[in-house]
């Protein structure tokens, strides 16, 4: 256990816990702004970037304890691939063979899904469907008359 211990008076001790990551935090913030000691020391102390360091000093200022929690990470909002989406790609797929990933997702946004043709080809492409990117435009000679 990552234990720090400060003495105060009359030999009493306080301890930190430095596998908490708020306190770890905390205590390096508090030492930053009391101690004459150069920023990169009191932060490499606890496991800190001297930049991480100003960053939560910075944070602490402005926002207190706030400023010191963990941030969530990943994505923000709700992925538009639900399985209810995802079904409706594949189903209007079998339904018209012919169209492409761009037809498809232009049916889905008409609909009221915003989707990309680009998550639809994905789609796609996870569910083994061959896909057509693009139209096929008709060859030359086919375009001849046959006489």
């Amino acid at each position: 256990m990552n234990i720090l211990k400060v003495e105060g008076e009359r030999g009493r001790f306080f301890e930190i816990n430095l596998e908490d990551p708020l306190q770890r935090k905390y205590e390096m913030v508090r030492e930053l702004s009391l101690s004459s000691k150069p920023r990169e020391e009191v932060c490499a102390k606890y496991n800190y970037s001297r930049k991480t360091g100003n960053e939560y000093l910075r944070a602490w200022k402005e926002k207190r304890w706030e400023g010191l929690e963990e941030k969530t990470r990943g994505p923000k909002s709700k992925s538009v691939r639900t399985q209810e989406v995802e079904n409706r790609i594949v189903d209007i797929r079998f339904k018209n063979p012919e169209n492409d990933m761009y037809d498809i997702a232009k049916i889905l946004n008409s609909e009221g899904y915003g989707i990309s043709a680009r998550s639809v080809g994905r789609v796609l492409s996870e569910h083994g469907i061959t896909l057509n990117k693009t139209k096929k435009k008709p060859s030359p000679k086919s375009l001849r008359t046959k006489t």
